[in-house]
């Protein structure tokens, strides 16, 4: 089963989901979207590619965590309420249930807040277990209990460092790219185009609320362009970003948005053979998109030349320089 991530909008049918628990599918069903339209949270789904059936979803809200019962080093030695983020809502279809897909839909939440708390800052992200057996889950993924009550929390820099060494092998604080919310897929043999998903902008799109909006916001000041606006495969897209080897088994593509910030995409560190392909050409073809990376990690060709045929892929030519 090939899964969505995106936003709530209008037209997700919401009717057949049904977890193992009355009232969160009702929240879903009843609430949700007044919640998600209203800013009071923002509620992503997960719908099934071929069907378009929900079959999970979360919502989370900024909050203020209270000191009690936290360690001086997860308050940051502040005595009053701390800046964060609640993991309000997430429930998966009882047909998935036993799958794995719950610690995988824990990932998609927390590659949310890391995004968030990177443009608008946070400490820690929390959640209020409805019972024992979801305190057990919450716990099992590295959330500290406060003593008390069924409230666990995590320190969101942890969590970046976390993601970042699991999902790219990254030191621990090398979480620039984590914390930006960003996915890589590499295909193309030989010349090894780069496809870049953009997450935080599929989850917290500005203006019409168009994840490709936001994509053609940020990326336009980069010099990136539409595919569909490109005569020839990207060959005069543009500069504003370039390619940094950092060392023999780890490259960064570095879309500077001015002189004082960067978004900051780690290639695999297990893919020597692109570095040294990088290295040797001088450039790179990069492709930015919002939804066509599965759930592997890899390019969703289909998607990609759906959303290419949309206008939601925008791409640059980039160019390669070794330190």
């Amino acid at each position: 089963m090939a899964l969505l991530s995106e936003a709530l909008s209008d037209h997700h049918d919401l009717d057949p989901f049904e977890s193992d628990r009355v009232e969160l599918n009702q929240w879903l069903k009843q609430e949700a979207r007044r919640a998600h339209h209203a800013g009071t949270a923002r509620v992503t789904v997960w719908t099934d590619e071929v069907t378009g059936v929900v079959v999970g979803y979360y919502a989370i809200a900024p909050t203020n965590v209270a000191p009690d019962g936290l360690s001086r080093k997860a308050r940051a030695g502040l005595s009053g309420p701390i800046p964060g983020y609640l993991i309000a809502k997430l429930a998966l279809s009882q047909q998935l249930m036993g799958t794995g897909l719950g610690g995988q839909l824990l990932l998609d939440v927390l590659e949310t807040v890391a995004a968030a708390a990177n443009v608008a800052g946070g400490r820690l992200v929390v959640v209020d277990a409805i019972n024992e057996r979801a305190h057990g889950f919450y716990a099992h993924y590295g959330f500290t209990p406060i003593a008390g009550g069924m409230r666990l929390f995590a320190r969101i820099d942890a969590v970046s460092a976390s993601i970042a060494h699991a999902q790219y092998g990254a030191a621990g604080g090398d979480t620039s790219a984590v914390a930006a919310g960003l996915r890589w897929a590499v295909s193309g043999e030989p010349e090894y185009v780069l496809i870049l998903q953009i997450e935080p902008v599929a989850h917290q799109a500005k203006g019409s609320g168009a994840a490709h909006d936001a994509v053609s916001d940020i990326f336009t000041q980069l010099g990136f362009q539409t595919i569909g606006r490109l005569s020839d495969a990207l060959a005069r897209a543009g500069a504003g970003a370039h390619c940094r080897i950092d060392s023999p088994r780890h490259a960064t593509i570095v879309a500077r948005l001015d002189t004082g910030a960067a978004i900051d995409v780690p290639i695999p560190h297990d893919r020597p053979d692109l570095n040294e392909h990088l290295s040797a050409q001088g450039f790179a073809s990069v492709y930015i998109t919002t939804n066509s990376i599965g759930h592997d990690g890899l390019l969703d060709r289909g998607l990609f030349e759906r959303d290419s045929a949309r206008g939601h892929v925008m791409g640059a030519e980039v160019v390669v320089i070794r330190d």
